[in-house]
């Protein structure tokens, strides 16, 4: 890591769910890609990450929540919605 701080890496690690999810706007993806290309510790962090991800995409893909558990899910993020607003 070369004139990276620590901050500069935690955020991009906090942010790599959401990276790796194509959540990110198209500035805040070119700065993760940025930090990555710098910094080798957070790139090797990355794509362990990555790796993972696709293990369970690939074992766990077809897998569909079960009737009750999505209701009761989607019933949680109707109450959550409705307290912030």
């Amino acid at each position: 890591m070369t004139g990276l701080s620590n901050e500069e890496c935690e955020h991009t690690l906090n942010r790599v769910y959401e990276f790796l999810d194509h959540e990110l706007d198209d500035a805040s993806g070119d700065q993760i890609r940025a930090h990555l290309a710098a910094c080798e510790p957070c790139l090797e962090k990355f794509d362990v990450e990555q790796a993972v991800k696709a293990l369970v995409s690939r074992c766990c893909g077809g897998d569909v929540a079960p009737d009750h558990l999505r209701s009761k899910v989607m019933t949680q993020i109707s109450v959550a919605r409705h307290q912030l607003s």
